[in-house]
């Protein structure tokens, strides 16, 4: 994956250093350490870094998640809406790291960013498919499966918990996030071009298809991660100790959150065999089902092909700026892409919308 552009390490060391004394400004100024690493892909860029305050004694590791700057999947910066979200998840059963502050000022780090406790563990590689080696597929298949369902048990404690006491309202208006499923098609109807998918027929079949079925919501919204998998989770062990990765939430149904899990799976699967242990697509709705404590079978086909057609646009934008840095020839001949396209082809074929 390609690598976010080169920024000054020291200039940047300097920057964060006042920045923390400025945020715990009774520890004095720190000693900062920053690292950051390669091969994170598009979207904001991520520094590690390790603050010392020599009057205190005390030693601190931080993440800082910087908005990007050139290469962005989105066609908007959500990254204060993830700030926000975090802070609101703070209080709550939902293990995610601690938020230290947000900074809209570009001067700081030359993009706005917000900085968290850094949680150290491990997380399942997705590059290559984790059947395909890594620590996941290192474990034996009891478990593979214990990681499966504490990635699905972060849905249940998330999708638990009362929405009218989070403070997530901001949701409902937030310009990447428009509340509902109608509000989420209006959205990813809107920047098609933006997401290199304007001419794709399979993906506007699934617009289509999505716009006609459009189902009513079976219960009030709830606060959805927006990207639910298990290379978005901190593991210590087999127990989650942090959840990243919310710069899609929105408001909407849980079906919504388990459809994509289910979704970025299959794609992880290839065309190969599902790296055996992990629960498979029917134990993984019948579990959820007892958990959320009404059927979903009814509306899950409609999220599964939401799932692909959100998870066709983010491949299409990929190839695009793959493209444009002159790693392929064209969004349409990256594999990634025609992947993500055959995939969604496939839900839609046994329902009869597709159209390529």
């Amino acid at each position: 994956m390609p690598e976010p552009p080169q920024r000054d390490i020291e200039t940047t060391r300097r920057s964060l250093a006042r920045w923390l004394a400025g945020r715990l400004p009774e520890a004095g100024t720190p000693e900062v350490g920053v690292e950051a690493p390669r091969g994170r892909g598009f979207g904001p860029e991520t520094l590690w870094a390790v603050a010392e305050w020599q009057r205190t004694g005390t030693r601190r590791d931080f993440a800082v998640r910087v908005a990007s700057t050139r290469y962005q999947v989105l066609p908007e910066s959500r990254l204060l809406d993830e700030y926000r979200v975090l802070r609101a998840l703070a209080p709550t059963p939902v293990p995610v790291p601690a938020v230290l502050g947000y900074e809209a000022d570009p001067a700081v780090l030359g993009a706005p960013f917000y900085v968290t406790e850094r949680v150290r563990g491990w997380t399942p590689a997705e590059r290559p498919p984790y059947r395909s080696g890594g620590a996941l597929a290192d474990r034996d298949e009891a478990g593979r499966a214990e990681l499966w369902w504490a990635g699905l048990g972060v849905l249940r404690t998330l999708h638990g918990l009362d929405g009218d006491r989070l403070n997530v309202a901001f949701l409902e208006h937030a310009a990447g996030a428009p509340s509902g499923l109608g509000g989420q098609l209006d959205f990813y109807e809107r920047h098609l071009d933006h997401f290199a998918a304007d001419r794709s027929g399979v993906v506007l079949a699934a617009l289509d298809w999505l716009r006609e079925t459009l189902p009513e919501p079976a219960g009030p919204p709830r606060l959805l991660w927006g990207d639910a998998r298990l290379g978005n989770i901190v593991f210590r062990g087999a127990r989650p100790a942090a959840v990243l990765g919310w710069e899609t939430a929105f408001l909407g149904p849980p079906e919504a959150d388990l459809a994509w899990f289910l979704h970025v799976g299959r794609h992880l699967a290839g065309d190969g065999p599902r790296l055996a242990g992990l629960p498979g697509r029917q134990a993984t709705i019948d579990r959820y089902e007892e958990w959320l404590g009404r059927p979903i079978a009814g509306q899950l086909p409609w999220h599964e092909v939401f799932a692909g057609f959100r998870f066709a646009l983010v491949a299409a934008r990929t190839g695009r700026l793959l493209a444009e840095q002159g790693l392929a020839d064209g969004a349409s001949e990256v594999p990634f892409t025609r992947a993500a396209e055959r995939l969604l082809a496939a839900i839609l074929a046994p329902l009869d919308a597709v159209a390529v």
